[in-house]
């Protein structure tokens, strides 16, 4: 009887998260590239202005 119940509640998750899976991917909004400016990766990273810094301490040689 317990595994039943088990078994029961599994199938029930899985039919509920696949539908909402396929209710989900039908809905998206897609976005459309624009045609006329195409992304330049090697632009976009050396042309990055104001970006945070972070200080890494690296203390993995420790000799007491």
């Amino acid at each position: 009887m317990r595994k039943i119940i088990v078994v029961t509640a599994a199938s029930l998750i899985l039919a509920a998260s696949v539908g909402v899976w396929v209710v989900g991917s039908a809905t998206q909004a897609r976005v459309a590239i624009p045609a006329g400016h195409p992304l330049d990766p090697s632009q976009m990273m050396t042309s990055a202005k104001d970006l945070p810094i972070s200080n890494i301490v690296d203390y993995t040689f420790v000799f007491v």
